[in-house]
């Protein structure tokens, strides 16, 4: 069963990466890093389940152009849209490392996104987990989200 993971941020990646294949034995994961190679990833694959980040750089940049590349606070909605829009077959599960997502327009809390999320993406979308490099919490939550629909 294949996973979609659209992470930007080395560590969380890395982090994320290290307990799905050490600890939970999930090694059948493909990885990009932007709001478009999620877009492009879905578009080539089923995917059974799609691990998101909210906050994603518009394109894949390796080096030189990164300062140049633009930044969606909001990423995460668009491929939620996209998902919605085509009818796909993937559940979702958003993993950031911000407690207030905010961009020019709008700044909202966590919570009220998640609450959000579930009444417009009731389908597929399962739930946010907040991500924090010195707490175990979104360990256990990912475990428990995964034990429950990745089969």
């Amino acid at each position: 069963m294949k996973i979609l993971f659209v992470e930007d941020e080395n560590i969380k990646r890395r982090d994320i990466m290290n307990y799905l294949s050490t600890d939970l034995n999930i090694n059948d994961i493909d990885v990009v890093h932007s709001l478009m190679g999620g877009m492009l990833a879905l578009k080539k694959k089923n995917y059974k389940m799609v691990l998101l980040d909210m906050s994603l750089p518009l394109y894949d940049i390796n080096g030189e152009d990164e300062e140049i590349n633009e930044f969606e606070a909001f990423g995460g909605i668009e491929i939620l849209d996209e998902i919605e829009r085509k009818e796909l077959d993937v559940k979702v599960l958003v993993i950031t490392a911000f407690d207030v997502i905010e961009d020019d327009t709008k700044k909202i809390r966590l919570d009220q996104l998640d609450n959000q999320m579930k009444e417009n993406y009731a389908r597929f979308y399962l739930g946010c987990i907040h991500y924090d490099q010195s707490s175990l919490e979104w360990k256990y939550e990912l475990k428990k989200y995964l034990k429950e629909n990745y089969k």
